[in-house]
């Protein structure tokens, strides 16, 4: 009889385990219809109201679970990248960066980069690809240039190589270089890191660390692991 009840309760666990499983995760798809927006979407970022927040093409998408908003920019350029920090959603665009803030219901965009002339020069073309904090700081980065927001001005600092995208992993921020491997910036200054030219003429997609060790993931070499400094396909 004890090995029944025993077997019963085996089975019974199983089921239920098997049919947690069935349900999570929760998936839920949606397309341009739903949203009522363009196909492709660059970047998203959660705000601290749990909202989501997309730079989808031209529009700007807020979704808090029930209803879908959509804005543009007043320059109505394609937004690429989006960014949350406190109750800003930063974004940027093409010669344009800024945040938008909730305010009675509707997102208000204010510009940090209009009349400041940051778009001149060889910087004419520029667009905002990536977003990201570091030391208190708001770093737009397009693939030549990084913009420092302190919070009251604005500092240009020119990549001297063409960049895919920056990354911060242990409060450290590499740039990834499009053809030269990658980068460590530090005190306004790019130094190259050495040991790790095996990388080097691959785009770097990412950059992340977890449980103690760095991977680094490019387009087409597949992925590579920092060991003692050194860089060595991930082999799993």
């Amino acid at each position: 009889m004890l090995k029944k009840n025993c077997l019963f309760l085996f089975i019974l666990w199983c089921s239920l385990n098997s049919f947690s499983q069935e349900l999570l995760p929760f998936v839920e798809n949606f397309t341009k219809s739903n949203y009522n927006g363009d196909n492709q979407i660059w970047s998203v970022t959660q705000g601290n109201d749990n909202a989501m927040y997309f730079a989808n093409n031209h529009y700007f998408l807020r979704y808090n679970g029930v209803k879908w908003d959509k804005y543009i920019l007043p320059n109505k350029t394609i937004i690429r990248s989006v960014f949350s920090d406190g109750d800003r959603i930063y974004c940027g665009s093409y010669t344009e960066f800024g945040y938008w803030i909730r305010t009675n219901g509707e997102m208000i965009y204010h510009s940090l980069s209009k009349g400041k002339a940051l778009f001149t020069g060889y910087s004419n073309n520029e667009e905002i690809w990536k977003i990201f904090k570091f030391q208190q700081k708001i770093y737009f980065q397009s693939f030549n240039d990084l913009f420092v927001f302190d919070g009251k001005t604005i500092e240009k600092i020119r990549i001297p190589f063409q960049i895919s995208y920056c990354f911060v992993v242990d409060n450290k921020i590499y740039a990834a270089s499009v053809r030269n491997g990658i980068y460590e910036f530090e005190n306004k200054k790019f130094t190259k890191i050495e040991k790790w030219k095996i990388v080097d003429n691959n785009v770097i997609h990412a950059i992340e660390k977890n449980k103690n060790t760095l991977y680094v993931f490019t387009q087409k070499k597949g992925v590579f692991v920092e060991k003692n400094g050194e860089l060595y396909p991930w082999k799993i």
